[in-house]
């Protein structure tokens, strides 16, 4: 499984070590191997000079280098691809440009084609930031995983506040939606999780996307009271279970 994280953060957010709320500790007792990597521009990945460059078009390009890598160290062909906000817009490109390495697709907190909440005035404001970066604020967190336990929201703070400067181009891509051009090349199996308090995604951008690809294997899971990032919010469990069952019926498991 190859997880892509989303705008503001890193793949350390798949890790979460307060609240049982490790997405890979999970998926790993089902069994699965985990690569999450970080795109450019972000934790431990090299820098760039201006962070408007880090892009739909550059994330697509690392996550290919990537599933290369997996190939080399794994000798496997396919993977999982599990996308988070900004994950959403990069895996599908993944999924319609190669999708013969592809085996099966998460998208958690699924953004398409359009925003459920403008962020016009925002954009506006990330178009003026210094060198292309930005910060996240702690009432930001608090919109984006409103049923997420204090202790999560607390460390998401320490990590990606004030103290992590990240690019603003995967937010500017939010503004060119959408980034996936022919989803009936998607034909893989496929699994969909929103929340009804999510301020970004909507069932019906979720369901144009779900008529337009070719998959005859795909899940809607719609959550009640559950915002932006389903993986750490209160039915983070239900969330889990959901990709597992899906792990499992790519990989032809029983268990």
């Amino acid at each position: 499984m190859v997880l892509l994280h989303g705008a503001g953060m890193d793949s350390s957010g798949y890790d979460v070590p307060v609240a049982n709320a490790s997405l890979v500790n999970a998926l790993a007792q089902n069994g699965s191997h985990t690569f999450a990597f970080d795109f450019r521009g972000h934790g431990r990945s090299s820098r760039v000079a201006d962070g408007k460059t880090v892009t739909v078009a550059s994330s697509v390009a690392d996550t290919a280098a990537v599933l290369d890598f997996v190939r080399h160290v794994t000798g496997h062909e396919r993977v999982i691809l599990i996308g988070e906000s900004y994950g959403t817009m990069v895996a599908p490109v993944v999924a319609e440009r190669y999708p013969e390495r592809i085996a099966g697709l998460v998208l958690l907190g699924f953004i398409y084609a359009a925003l459920a909440t403008p962020i016009d005035e925002m954009l506006a404001e990330l178009e003026q930031a210094p060198c292309g970066y930005a910060y996240t604020t702690e009432e930001e967190w608090e919109m984006f995983a409103p049923s997420a336990p204090p202790a999560v929201l607390q460390w998401h703070q320490a990590h990606f506040g004030t103290a992590y400067a990240y690019p603003v181009g995967p937010y500017l891509e939010a503004g060119r939606l959408p980034h996936v051009q022919t989803p009936g090349r998607i034909s893989s199996p496929l699994l969909v999780v929103t929340g009804d308090q999510d301020p970004f995604a909507s069932l019906e951008d979720t369901n144009r996307f779900l008529s337009a690809v070719a998959s005859t294997d795909k899940v809607h899971l719609y959550q009640t009271g559950v915002g932006h990032m389903p993986y750490v919010e209160q039915k983070a469990e239900e969330t889990r279970q959901a990709i597992c069952e899906l792990v499992n019926r790519c990989s032809g498991s029983r268990q």
